[in-house]
């Protein structure tokens, strides 16, 4: 998965602003020496950081749309049951995160969190806007990071990846575990 996403984003990164308009001529060619490097006409600034950013990403469920880079983190690797302050064990992967942004272009940085459906949804809905806001607050304590604009929403339950019951009407631990998590979404 991260190699396929790093091959994403080096495309992405390489693809520069599309192609040239029909009426307009493509200039001479240059030797290849003269020619500058795709990341620095691109003003992407992820072609340049394709190897740094597979370490900083390892282990991180990372997707790209055309314009953001979605990472979602499992609350259980966050928090603690019914919690929403940020467990010691939780700066790994909030580090791994806060290098992507400092490699990203400018932009408001959304932190989403969602809940399971277990218990009352008022509650649920406080819980995960708490959980996104403690991110939030972990992320203005980092260099290169701090001075970006960040806005912390609560989902609660409304979002569910997963069922949080079985088929039969059961309780579903998995599903309700995959549904606990906090999304981030950073510009690209």
């Amino acid at each position: 998965m991260t190699r396929a996403l790093i091959g994403l984003l080096f495309l992405a990164g390489c693809s520069g602003d599309g192609p040239a308009p029909a009426n307009v001529a493509e200039p001479a060619a240059t030797p290849a020496a003269a020619e500058p490097s795709p990341a620095a006409t691109s003003g992407r600034s992820l072609t340049g950081a394709v190897s740094s950013l597979n370490a900083d990403i390892s282990g991180l469920n990372v997707r790209a749309t055309e314009t953001r880079i979605i990472v979602d983190l499992p609350a259980d690797t966050l928090f603690e049951f019914n919690r929403a302050d940020l467990t010691p064990e939780a700066a790994t992967n909030l580090a791994k995160v806060a290098e992507l942004i400092r490699q990203s272009p400018a932009g408001a940085i959304e932190v989403i969190g969602h809940s399971d459906a277990k218990g009352d949804d008022a509650y649920n809905l406080k819980l995960s806007q708490q959980r996104a806001q403690s991110v939030v607050d972990w992320m203005g304590g980092q260099i290169g990071v701090r001075q970006r604009e960040f806005e912390a929403v609560g989902k609660g339950e409304a979002e569910p990846v997963a069922p949080n019951e079985t088929a039969d009407g059961g309780d579903n631990p998995a599903g309700r575990a995959q549904n606990r998590r906090v999304v981030l979404s950073i510009p690209r």
